[in-house]
């Protein structure tokens, strides 16, 4: 597949996630298809992210990866994990701790776009 449907998928699975969160987060009669929704675009934003890794990148199998991608796949399984658990847990602060998973997500647009380390 091409490095540009893979930025699709990517960007499209990041709006449904984020828009899943926020649904998670502001409202309190979450149904079963949102969680599924966001779990499952979750993962498509991980399969896509490893697609423009091997396409855009060329990185192949076995070959160390720089920093600032390990940086970002952090950050995207501390959001991916946490957001959910947080959502279901915190039963005040719900919107401080949604904007804390908001600023982990644009740092790790930071990241890819400046590479930093």
């Amino acid at each position: 597949m091409s490095a540009e449907f893979y930025q699709v998928l990517h960007i499209s699975s990041l709006f449904i996630f984020v828009s899943g969160l926020g649904i998670s987060f502001f409202t309190d009669n979450t149904n079963k298809l949102n969680k599924i929704l966001t779990g499952i675009s979750s993962l498509l934003i991980l399969v896509a992210g490893m697609g423009l890794i091997a396409k855009q990148l060329e990185i192949g199998h076995g070959e160390s990866w720089p920093k600032w991608i390990h940086a970002k796949i952090t950050i995207w399984a501390i959001v991916a994990i946490g957001g959910p658990v947080l959502a279901k847990r915190m039963s005040q602060k719900k919107a401080m701790a949604f904007y804390g998973l908001l600023i982990l997500m644009i740092l790790a647009v930071y990241t890819v776009a400046h590479k930093p380390f």
